[in-house]
């Protein structure tokens, strides 16, 4: 019979570091050089730089959540200056995704969710959510063959932006009569309802 070491005292296991929380080039290439291009002013463009994200250079592979976070915020104050900010956080949403599907990898997941249609989609969406960034997680909740609760676990305080993403990407699998309605917040994250029609 195998003998099972033991760890000796005084000996610490390694621990796995925590992954960084960062967002991927491809994000805000689809955000900023494809829904945004030329949309942005002066001033904004400038903003952004000083908060880490220089629009003139080549993109680095990936940025720091928090650096992600501001620009969203620099963001959706210069293009919606008139619109109360829940509203300008839910269209940087929708302009985010829809920014995202023209991108290479956008493509093919616009492709991939037409052919599953929503609710399978949305099954998906926790993997297509990870393409994206590090750090957002998404859990489904089957209620119906046309209505699902989607958990996600960070929302940047702005629950919005994830309720347009939501609404984009119903859109994207070519869902009828999409809807997303925010349930409620936890902690950092919300919970929304999907629905479509049959």
């Amino acid at each position: 019979m195998p003998v099972l070491a033991e760890t000796p005292p005084n000996v610490s296991l390694p621990v796995r570091a925590a992954r960084p929380w960062v967002v991927f080039d491809h994000t805000i290439e689809g955000l900023f050089t494809g829904a945004l291009r030329g949309r942005l002013s002066a001033t904004a463009v400038l903003n952004l730089r000083r908060a880490g994200l220089d629009l003139s250079k080549k993109l680095l592979p990936a940025y720091p959540f928090e650096t992600w976070k501001q620009c969203l915020a620099i963001v959706a104050k210069d293009l919606y200056p008139h619109l109360p900010l829940p509203e300008a956080w839910r269209l940087l949403g929708r302009a985010t995704l829809e920014g995202m599907s023209r991108t290479v990898l956008g493509r093919a997941m616009v492709g991939v969710s037409r052919l599953l249609g929503p609710l399978r989609a949305l099954k998906r969406l926790d993997h297509t959510l990870h393409s994206a960034d590090t750090y957002v997680e998404a859990r489904i909740t089957e209620r119906s063959r046309t209505c699902v609760e989607v958990s996600i676990n960070e929302v940047m305080e702005q629950p919005t932006y994830y309720q347009g993403v939501l609404e984009a990407y119903l859109a994207m699998s070519q869902a009828r009569d999409g809807r997303v309605q925010l349930l409620r917040r936890e902690g950092r994250g919300a919970t929304f309802r999907v629905e479509w029609a049959e």
